[in-house]
């Protein structure tokens, strides 16, 4: 038979377990990327791409080269936003990316996860972002 106290130890042990999810993400996973699909934010990731030098190693349209495509379905450490944000910030360890990056506006990570969106041919029902 279980126990009234027993009962509400479970009860908030799983309502804690819910809402770490919630409560435990960094401010960048609760923000949804606001340029994806904006046709101007994505010309201007397009630039900040080809200024930063993300070009030189994941090409101009995203297809690879001395660095990993871009335009397919096959991620390291993930493919949702936040992920390529924290990653883009050297905040991910393992990550390879030039430590400049760093100090990007996070508009301007933003801008160029967009520009990334704009490019992808993978297939679109596997899509995570």
């Amino acid at each position: 038979m279980i126990r009234p106290w027993q009962l509400m130890l479970c009860a908030t042990a799983l309502g804690l377990l819910l809402t770490a999810g919630v409560f435990g993400q960094s401010p960048e996973a609760k923000k949804l990327n606001p340029y994806n699909g904006k046709a101007e934010a994505i010309q201007q990731g397009r630039t900040l791409w080809l200024q930063n030098g993300c070009s030189g190693c994941h090409g101009v349209m995203g297809g690879g080269g001395m660095g990993l495509p871009v335009i397919d379905d096959v991620w390291k450490f993930g493919s949702d936003d936040e992920t390529l944000f924290k990653l883009i910030k050297g905040q991910i360890d393992a990550q390879t990316m030039p430590k400049i990056y760093t100090q990007l506006p996070d508009d301007d990570i933003w801008k160029m996860i967009a520009y990334v969106r704009s490019l992808y041919a993978g297939d679109k029902s596997k899509i995570n972002w």
